[in-house]
């Protein structure tokens, strides 16, 4: 009875507790860009909001600067190129206390929004040590839970089921909101925003909740990364085409000052960051070669590049150098399907044109993004990751009706938390021993790294925990199926 009465409450805990054991069993700065950004993280919480200009160069970019803190945090740089790119390398420990510093704290991330490492930059407070590193993974894990959390509460306080959540909670999200990564901010608050819009426009009675989620979910997203108010206006317009009455939808948006005033005032803080410290070199060029693709060349690169990229947001455990295990990329793309098949013909047609507007606003992001990295470093710069606040969408837009049956529901939350420990079972084998044929069973035997509760304490722990949020979230979400009787 407690966890239905307090769903927020136990809802973030149970993810919690998944992001938590995560944090766990990948190496320290073995996420993309964690070193910079746990760098950042420190700088921003002892005052250092941007640091000492560094020129563009290819090395270190266009948003590299020098802070004044601690030398010793610095050689966080110096952790993972042990074994990052190499897949069949095992990962090293390296504590960051034992290192000596090469230079003076640089964070290849200066000019970027302070927002996305605010959360992580609290456990640098310690001081520079891998415990540091771990419990600015953990502040991070919490505010992805909390958002995610919100969203499904959101979407239970509609009578709609929260079992599509689960179909954007990929392992890639998992991953990334058990590091240092701003990318981590960005995509829960992107899967929540879509989850309180779609209250929003939908629910007959709207809550107080349901007005300050969304003005958070957007806050959020705009102040994460640059690219976070393109995200936004695809959301709200996907949102708005999925409606009835467009001129109700949009009088329920602008009926709340919260709503208006939150995103105003963080559309206009990003908008002088952007103008002011993010583009200071923007107008330079680091590269010697003067050819540039043309924009056909760059589409036809991006659309062919898509089932990599999709990969990808499923789930890369590394800097692009330890990808899901094929059947779980499959799982999640057959829960996909599954969720449109069930509720294509049962959502209006609105809806369903939302969706095909989604898809094709997917690859247009991605055509958009190559173009500017191509103008800038001459390179096809479209992560997963980047494209995963969109891809989220499309089971929630299509799925808000989806209610299965409890058989329904326990099938899919089984089978959701298989393909997560299977993952993370690959993910520690990869760095324990390193992906080498027939060798799965030295990572029991004889692991060259290990995470802090040994490989067989923490698949024991991730067992657990998954559990708990199984047992949790079917408890939650069959409240909602009696919510809908």
């Amino acid at each position: 009875m407690q966890i239905r009465s307090r769903p927020l409450v136990a809802l973030s805990l149970a993810f919690f507790s998944v992001f938590s054991v995560w944090s766990q069993l990948t190496p320290l700065f073995s996420a993309p860009d964690e070193p910079a950004g746990y760098i950042r993280g420190a700088a921003l919480v002892r005052g250092e909001l941007v640091g000492t200009d560094i020129a563009a160069s290819k090395t270190t970019a266009y948003w590299s600067t020098y802070v004044d803190i601690p030398q010793q945090f610095g050689v966080a740089q110096l952790v993972p190129w042990c074994f990052v790119g190499k897949p069949e390398t095992p990962a090293c420990s390296l504590p960051l206390e034992t290192l000596t510093p090469v230079e003076q704290p640089r964070t290849d991330m200066g000019r970027y929004p302070p927002v996305g490492y605010l959360a992580s930059g609290l456990g640098s407070l310690v001081g520079a040590t891998d415990l540091s590193v771990r419990i600015g993974r953990l502040f991070n894990a919490a505010v992805c839970a909390f958002l995610l959390a919100l969203g499904c509460v959101n979407i239970s306080s509609n009578r709609r089921s929260i079992i599509v959540i689960l179909a954007a909670v990929t392992p890639g999200v998992i991953f990334f909101s058990s590091v240092i990564s701003s990318s981590a901010i960005e995509i829960s608050a992107a899967i929540c925003l879509w989850c309180c819009i779609t209250t929003l426009l939908s629910s007959i009675k709207i809550s107080l909740l349901t007005f300050n989620s969304v003005a958070v979910a957007s806050s959020l997203l705009i102040l994460a990364r640059p690219i976070g108010v393109v995200n936004l206006a695809i959301i709200v317009g996907i949102s708005l085409i999925a409606q009835h009455n467009l001129r109700e939808s949009v009088a329920r948006i602008i009926s709340s000052w919260r709503i208006i005033l939150t995103t105003a005032v963080s559309l206009l803080a990003m908008a002088v960051w952007y103008l002011r410290i993010y583009s200071h070199h923007l107008e330079e060029r680091v590269v010697t070669d003067t050819s540039n693709p043309t924009l056909r060349q760059i589409a036809e690169q991006s659309l062919s590049d898509t089932s990599i990229k999709v990969g990808e947001s499923i789930g890369n455990f590394g800097w692009l150098d330890t990808p899901t295990p094929t059947f779980v990329v499959w799982f999640f793309v057959a829960l996909f399907g599954v969720i449109i098949t069930q509720n294509w013909l049962k959502v209006s047609s609105s809806s369903r044109i939302a969706v095909i507007c989604l898809t094709i606003a997917i690859p247009a992001l991605m055509i958009f993004i190559n173009r500017n990295t191509q103008n800038l470093l001459r390179t096809y710069g479209v992560q997963g990751r980047y494209l995963t606040p969109l891809i989220v969408g499309i089971p929630i837009v299509i799925g808000a009706m989806w209610a299965p049956q409890r058989k329904g529901l326990k099938l899919v939350i089984g089978c959701w938390s298989i393909a997560i420990f299977m993952t993370a079972v690959n993910v520690i084998r990869r760095y324990s021993v390193g992906i080498r044929p027939q060798n799965f069973f030295e990572m029991f035997s004889n692991p060259e790294w290990q995470p802090p509760l040994g490989v067989v304490g923490t698949m024991l722990a991730l067992a657990v925990a998954l559990t708990v949020f199984s047992g949790v979230f079917y408890t939650i979400a069959t409240s909602d199926l009696e919510n809908n009787r």
